[in-house]
C-alpha cells in the first residue's frame, strides 16, 4: 500500500494536465498512488492521464458531479496514510511530497501540512510568491481559520484526521469547500504552514474561482454555521475567529453586490465592521457614490496585480 494518495479531480483539464503529471513523476518521494477522477470530461484528459505508469488509478464519473462530490468519491477510493491534492492546472516542486511526509512523520499532533506557493498569472505572464514574509510554524485552529488564504494543491492531510467527520467536502459548495473541510479538521488537529513555496498555482481565464463570485459569501456563512454545530460554545471560546469568518461572509457578499449597484445593501452589510477592518470603511465610503462610479473604482481596485 502506498504511503501517499494523490487526488486529481479533472473536468476538461487536458490543457495543463501533462505538466501537472510530469511534476508528480519528478518527485523525489515516490511512494505514492494517484487517484485520478475524471469528472465527465469531454476532452483528451483520459488519454493524457493513462500515459502515466501503473501507480495512476483511473476512475470516471458517468455524470457530471459537483467539485466537492467528485473529491469525496476520490477520497473514498484512496488507500494512503496521507492524502495530497493537486489541481490539474498546478505544478509541484520536486521535494514537495518528501518534505511534507517528513513533517507529518515527525509530529503526530499535526493533521495537515500546507505550503507557500508561487502564482503564475497566464493573463499577464508574471510570477510572484504569494507569502513573502511568512515563517514556517505550527498553527492552532484560530490561527488557521482566521487567516485562511491558501492553495489546495499545497495541502497534505493525515487520513486519520478525516475520521469522525460527518462529511468530507460539502457537495453543494462551488468555492469554499476546501475552507469548510479544513476548518473542521483544524478544530481537532494542529496544522503546519511551510513558508517555502512548493507549488506553482496558475491563474487563467478558465479558473472556477473567477466564475462563482456570487457564491463566496453564502458558502462562508454555511461554513461558519457548520463550525457552530461542531461546538455550540465556539462564539465564546473563539470570538475573534468567528468574527473574522462573519466579516469574510459579509464583505465578499458586499464586494459582489456593489458591482450591481446595490449600494444600500452594501452599507447595511458592512456597517457593523467599520471599526474592525479598513476594507469595510472603504466599501462603505464607495457605496455613497453613484453606482456607476463605485463600480468603476472597485473594478480598478481589483484589477490583476501580477
Amino acid at each position: 500500500m502506498s504511503t501517499v494518495s494523490i487526488i486529481i479531480n479533472c473536468h476538461n483539464g487536458a490543457e495543463f494536465l501533462a505538466d501537472t503529471l510530469d511534476s508528480i513523476k519528478k518527485q523525489t518521494y515516490q511512494d505514492f498512488e494517484i487517484i485520478f477522477f475524471n469528472n465527465f470530461s469531454e476532452d483528451s484528459s483520459e488519454q493524457i492521464a493513462k500515459t502515466f505508469d501503473n501507480r495512476l488509478h483511473y476512475y470516471e464519473s458517468k455524470d457530471f458531479l459537483s467539485l466537492g462530490a467528485a473529491r469525496n468519491e476520490a477520497l473514498k477510493l484512496s488507500k494512503g496514510k496521507y492524502i495530497a491534492f493537486i489541481d490539474c492546472d498546478d505544478i509541484w516542486e520536486v521535494d514537495k511530497l518528501k518534505k511534507q511526509v517528513e513533517f507529518l512523520e515527525s509530529d503526530l499532533t499535526i493533521g495537515m501540512v500546507f505550503t507557500n506557493f508561487k502564482r503564475f498569472n497566464m493573463l499577464s505572464g508574471k510570477t510572484d510568491i504569494f507569502d513573502k514574509k511568512g515563517l514556517t510554524k505550527k498553527l492552532t485552529f484560530p490561527e488557521l481559520v482566521g487567516n485562511y488564504s491558501f492553495c489546495l494543491s499545497s495541502f497534505m492531510i493525515r487520513k486519520e484526521a478525516l475520521n469522525g467527520l460527518d462529511h468530507f467536502f460539502n457537495i453543494d459548495f462551488q468555492y469554499a469547500e476546501e475552507f469548510e473541510l479544513f476548518s473542521r479538521i483544524a478544530y481537532n488537529w494542529n496544522s503546519l504552514y511551510v513558508s517555502e513555496p512548493l507549488v506553482i498555482y496558475r491563474i487563467h481565464k478558465k479558473m472556477t474561482t473567477l466564475q462563482v463570485e456570487e457564491r463566496i459569501g453564502i458558502e462562508y456563512g454555511i461554513a461558519l454555521d457548520n463550525l457552530k454545530k461542531l461546538d455550540g460554545n465556539i462564539e465564546s471560546r473563539f470570538p475573534e475567529t468567528v468574527k473574522k469568518i462573519a466579516f469574510l461572509r459579509d464583505f465578499t457578499t458586499a464586494k459582489y453586490l456593489i458591482k450591481f449597484g446595490k449600494n444600500k445593501k452594501v452599507r447595511q452589510l458592512l456597517q457593523p465592521y467599520l471599526n474592525y477592518n479598513i476594507r469595510a470603511l472603504v466599501f462603505c465610503s464607495l457605496s455613497v457614490l453613484p453606482p456607476f462610479l463605485s463600480k468603476l473604482i472597485v473594478k480598478l481596485l481589483y484589477r490583476t496585480r501580477i
